[in-house]
């Protein structure tokens, strides 16, 4: 797999305020495309500029989500995928929680599903978050 420090998220400098993240945006449903983009994308612990790029044309050119791009959508996937690498355990309760109080699960599964391909590739990792963000949205 290619990796370069340029294109990987580097751990913070400081502890993650985790309450502050889970409140600091107004659209609920921002949060949880985020939140759903976030464990995907980082299901392989690698997590490329591309990638976030990709992912970001994709959802800007998606009439029921394009508004969300407005509203700091990669502001918040980049905070959330941030803490998920740097505190896997935490981050995944925190996006699971997010993901759980948003009542349009449609786009956040549909969100999910253009992170996966957002790559290019298809990873085991990246199914398997997909598989357990179908089934947070479920319980």
């Amino acid at each position: 797999m290619f990796h370069d420090s340029r294109y990987t998220l580097q751990p913070m400098t400081k502890p993650i305020d985790w309450e502050e993240l889970k409140n600091a945006l107004d659209d609920e449903l921002v949060r949880a495309v985020a939140a759903a983009f976030a464990l995907v994308a980082t299901a392989d612990r690698d997590l490329a500029e591309s990638e976030i790029d990709r992912f970001m044309q994709v959802v800007k050119e998606d009439p029921a989500l394009a508004r969300a791009t407005d509203l700091g959508l990669e502001n918040a996937f980049r905070k959330l995928a941030q803490g998920v690498l740097d505190d896997p355990e935490q981050g995944w309760f925190v996006c699971l929680a997010v993901l759980r109080k948003c009542r349009r699960h449609d786009l956040i599964f549909r969100a999910a599903q253009i992170a996966i391909v957002a790559d290019g590739h298809l990873r085991e990792q990246e199914e398997a978050a997909l598989a357990r963000i179908e089934g947070a949205l479920t319980d």
